[in-house]
């Protein structure tokens, strides 16, 4: 359980009172956490020649990230991403969307992204830039986070970080350009997680 010593009660006071963090004390959090993989969706949508939106997602995602409150723009963000875990709901199409066509998972398994700079506007709101890589090509990607809450879960009385990235990819900047003519080639990405502390191997 994380306690808070008097010594660090004026910044968590000033974090809680953005993120409802009160309880916290920044040096009593660990700074090594991974994506807790059963609170964590990768999402995307993708307009369908005008017709409809077709929402999907990638049901798996590895992720680290190094992050103190005492230096949060020092925080460095890892992911990747198993591109065979994609799921539109539709066995067919995922199928398609694994094909040479779109993933080309055979050849490119993983997507990964590895942050750069992190730049925080505030205690709650950050942009991380970073580098994407996908299909083999690997591009600058910025994500819009939100911090949702840090706290102790009422079930494990362990430390979690919740947040939310926002971002925007041109699929076609990495070579799948397949069916440009009527399905989205920009494509918003949406992250939802939960990051708790790294366990030791």
């Amino acid at each position: 359980m994380i306690r808070l010593s008097s010594r660090f009660a004026a910044k968590a006071a000033v974090f809680g009172a953005v993120i409802g963090a009160s309880t916290l004390a920044s040096a009593a959090l660990p700074t090594q956490w991974e994506l807790d993989n059963s609170h964590t969706r990768v999402g995307f949508s993708v307009d369908h020649m005008g017709f409809s939106t077709v929402m999907g997602r990638f049901a798996d995602a590895k992720g680290t990230v190094n992050y103190n409150m005492a230096n949060p723009n020092q925080t460095t963000v890892n992911f990747t991403i198993p591109t065979s875990s994609i799921d539109t709901g539709w066995e067919a199409r995922d199928e398609h969307l694994m094909s040479k066509d779109f993933f080309n998972v055979k050849q490119y398994p993983t997507m990964t992204f590895k942050s750069k700079q992190v730049q925080f506007l505030n205690p709650q709101q950050a942009k991380v830039m970073g580098d994407f890589t996908m299909l083999g090509q690997t591009k600058p990607l910025t994500l819009n986070v939100t911090l949702n809450k840090i706290a102790n879960s009422p079930l494990t009385n362990a430390p979690v970080i919740g947040f939310r990235a926002t971002g925007n990819i041109d699929r076609t900047a990495y070579g799948m350009d397949a069916y440009a003519a009527g399905i989205t080639t920009n494509v918003p990405i949406q992250i939802d997680a939960e990051l708790v502390e790294k366990k030791a191997k």
